[in-house]
This record gives structure tokens, C-alpha cells and sequence, in this order.
């Protein structure tokens, strides 16, 4: 009996709660605001540079080029217990794509930034 309670002791010591925050990727600069003065046809590869930076990947096909910015925020929580462990990870992704004809001239865009909901 003695060795049972020492061992749920040591199973108790052993147990701890986990929380963690992980961000990765360019800074995310592509808010409407900058976004809204990009044109089609009229802002070229220099000036998405210029408002974004360098970006995750930039990716080549035939007749056009494209650049993505990517940018990775991960929350989680975890309880371990020497017997029971459980780990719960949100991960939400911001990102922007870029598309430019053989000119380097933007021809299409999209972009989204995940709303942090509070959680």
C-alpha cells in the first residue's frame, strides 16, 4: 500500500501542463491598405518588392512568375500526465500570392490574414 501511494506521489510530481507559441515566415506586410494601391496590369515585380520584401518562395512556370509570402502562427496546450498526455495545437497560416506575366507586371493577387478570434 505504502509503495502505491509513493508511486501515485512520483506519477503526480511527474505531471506538468505545456503551453507554447510558434511564429514563422516573412513578416506579413500585405494589409489592405498596402494591398489596395496594387494594380493589375500597372504595379510591377519591383513594386511588390519594395511594399513586401523578399518573399517564402518565389516560383517559375511557363509564362509567368509567381511570389508567395507565407506567414505560420502556432498556439497550443498540453497536459502530461504519466499515464494520460493530451497536446492541442492551433495553427492558423497569413498569406499572399503574386502573379506576373513575362513584363514582371502583376496580373492577378490574392491575399488573406487570419483574424486572431481570442482564443
Amino acid at each position: 500500500m505504502q509503495r502505491l501511494i509513493i508511486s501515485v506521489i512520483f506519477l503526480a510530481l511527474l505531471g506538468g501542463c505545456v503551453q507554447f507559441s510558434n511564429k514563422r515566415g516573412v513578416e506579413v506586410a500585405w494589409q489592405s491598405k498596402v494591398v489596395s494601391e496594387m494594380k493589375s496590369g500597372t504595379t510591377t515585380r519591383a513594386d511588390v518588392l519594395d511594399a513586401l520584401g523578399p518573399p517564402s518562395q518565389v516560383i517559375s512556370l511557363e509564362e509567368e512568375t509567381v511570389m508567395y509570402y507565407l506567414f505560420e502562427k502556432a498556439k497550443g496546450k498540453g497536459l502530461l500526465l504519466g499515464v494520460y498526455n493530451t497536446i492541442d495545437i492551433d495553427t492558423r497560416y497569413d498569406r499572399a500570392i503574386f502573379f506576373f506575366d513575362g513584363n514582371d507586371m502583376l496580373t492577378d493577387f490574392s491575399t488573406r490574414i487570419h483574424e486572431d478570434d481570442g482564443d
